[in-house]
């Protein structure tokens, strides 16, 4: 299994280093091009309800750093108290279309629509909007906490990331002010669980959604 370009999509900064950043280690390391779109933009006043702006900005750029990719962002309007807002709409359908019209993408991640955050379901309706047109793979990535009670999340592809898995789990721990030594536990063990269907010690799991050729 190989790509060259790949196009990964997460509501905020740590989504993507949470569902797949394991995989696209792993294909980068076999030479694909990666590029990532975060659909809220967390330069908004107010990104979160529990971490300020700084403390955001600060955790996404160290991982940046650590990744190598500079997350490209959604222009969000903003609400009355400073915070982004992520709406499926035209105006948003039409910023994801030039990122995904960019470039020929082979691969293209994001979210389930079962998770449980509204940013989640929100930013896969705007991705599946803007893959109208697309021709390539469309996979749905597993995010751990935010994923346990997705009843529609159904895995098909499993991929090894044994040898990335201690990366992976770097690249979350930036997010020091969300996740705890208990959830970066957990989410090793799903990788561990996610393993057994590759006969590997860490893997991650993904729902092909459709696929053109």
């Amino acid at each position: 299994m190989s790509f060259k370009r790949i196009l990964a999509i997460g509501a905020h900064p740590d989504d993507v280093e949470l569902g797949c950043s394991g995989s696209l280690l792993r294909f980068m390391q076999q030479g694909a091009e990666v590029d990532i779109v975060v659909a809220r933009n967390d330069n908004a006043p107010k990104p979160s309800v529990r971490r300020d702006r700084s403390t955001m900005q600060r955790e996404y750029k160290s991982a940046e750093k650590l990744l190598g990719i500079k997350f490209k962002m959604l222009d969000n309007p903003i609400s009355e108290d400073g915070r982004p807002i992520l709406e499926r709409d035209s105006h948003t359908v039409q910023q994801m279309d030039e990122f995904v019209q960019s470039k020929e993408y082979d691969l293209v991640i994001t979210h389930s629509p079962g998770d449980h955050h509204q940013d989640h379901q929100n930013t896969f309706h705007i991705v599946n909007s803007s893959l109208r047109r697309y021709q390539g793979e469309f996979w749905l990535m597993e995010g751990g906490p935010y994923s346990n009670k997705n009843k529609q999340f159904n895995p098909n592809v499993f991929v090894d990331i044994t040898d990335h898995i201690d990366k992976k789990i770097e690249l979350v721990g930036c997010y020091a002010s969300y996740f705890s030594e208990t959830l970066l536990h957990n989410i090793k063990g799903l990788a561990a669980y996610r393993a057994q269907m590759t006969n590997s010690r860490y893997a991650e799991a993904f729902e092909c959604k459709w696929r053109t050729i």
